[in-house]
């Protein structure tokens, strides 16, 4: 943890020893830690250097540590500073780039080649969002050279990013996608589905976009960074009509609210929804849930099985029970219909 602050693990691990127990001499820490005999003294000189502990009169010498409070917040001020002389070094030499490549306020675009070129462009545009998160996900993805994949689960580092993307409808073939498109869901995230999108992009707050520089690349090897500019309203102004035009993603989840409302007001005497389902109908599993939610989408069979891990034969068999029920003529209309009975709500937050 205090890696942050260019504490390293092993004067990590003796300050923490020391800040647990009483002063300690170097052969006491190294019965203590698993840092080497020969390794403390080095250690316990960058934490004196830090002004995390200091040495306590007496032979032979001991080490205890300062009131880690006051000693970590001097580091955390020191580390501030240097954040902010590097974010101006940052602007000067962002301002010396834009020089060198002949750029004015008319050409803010920029291409960056190569897969992992294209990876860590993602990554930074996400880390750096502080207020929204925009995309229109769809094959190819971009993959860093050490395996990591761009997410933005996992790469907006500020809670409070709103996050809103839309997935073309056959990316929820791809075994697995659906769970990852839940995790998403789960920890904030909105979520659309298109039958087909016309490119792939992530918008930044309001001032940057990633595009691919290929129109429907096999590899994405390639893309443009685009600043503020007409091309960067103009991919705002797409991704929020797409969005408008998009159906929410719906992972078999519970008509909750409808039960909490019936609950409330009592069984017998409170008010009822007329789309909750009729008292003698047999409320669906988790799995029916699922399953129609997928349908609603217009997933085939096979792509249902392969989200759920299921058979082709046993879906096809809850699908046929589920159409049954609902006197429906088509598997899409299975999933309207049980939209229509609240047997599960589409997300319709903006």
């Amino acid at each position: 943890m205090l890696e942050v602050l260019g504490i390293d693990h092993w004067c990590e691990e003796a300050y923490l020893a020391l800040v647990e127990g009483a002063p300690h001499t170097v052969d006491e820490l190294a019965d203590l830690t698993t840092v080497d005999r020969e390794t403390l003294p080095g250690v316990l000189r960058r934490l004196e250097d830090r002004g995390l502990i200091c040495r306590v009169s007496g032979r032979p010498v001991r080490y205890t540590a300062l009131p880690p409070d006051s000693a970590i917040e001097v580091l955390l001020l020191a580390r501030e500073h240097d954040i902010k002389r590097v974010r101006a070094l940052a602007h000067h030499l962002g301002e010396r780039h834009r020089t060198r490549s002949g750029r004015d306020a008319a050409e803010l675009i920029e291409v960056i080649s190569g897969p992992d070129g294209v990876a860590r462009a993602g990554q930074q545009l996400l880390r750096r969002a502080r207020t929204a998160i925009r995309g229109i996900d769809a094959p190819p993805y971009a993959r860093a050279i050490d395996g990591e994949m761009i997410s933005s689960m996992a790469n907006v580092l500020d809670g409070g990013v709103r996050r809103r993307f839309i997935h073309e409808r056959d990316t929820l073939r791809l075994a697995g996608q659906a769970q990852k498109i839940e995790l998403s869901v789960a920890s904030g995230e909105q979520v659309r589905i298109l039958a087909n999108v016309p490119m792939k992009m992530i918008l930044g707050d309001e001032d940057m976009g990633l595009i691919p520089l290929r129109a429907t690349p096999r590899v994405l090897d390639s893309c443009i960074l685009v600043h503020p500019c007409s091309l960067l309203d103009a991919l705002s102004t797409l991704f929020e009509m797409l969005w408008h035009q998009a159906m929410p993603f719906v992972a078999g989840q519970v008509a909750a609210d409808d039960a909490a409302t019936s609950q409330a007001h009592g069984v017998s005497g409170g008010p009822v929804n007329p789309r909750s389902p009729g008292a003698n109908e047999t409320p669906l599993t988790e799995e029916e849930r699922r399953i129609v939610s997928l349908l609603a989408l217009g997933l085939p069979d096979e792509a249902i099985a392969r989200q759920l891990d299921m058979s082709h034969r046993t879906v096809q068999r809850r699908i046929h029970a589920l159409m049954i029920r609902l006197g429906a003529s088509s598997r899409f209309q299975a999933g309207v219909l049980a939209a229509r009975r609240g047997w599960w709500e589409p997300d319709a937050r903006a």
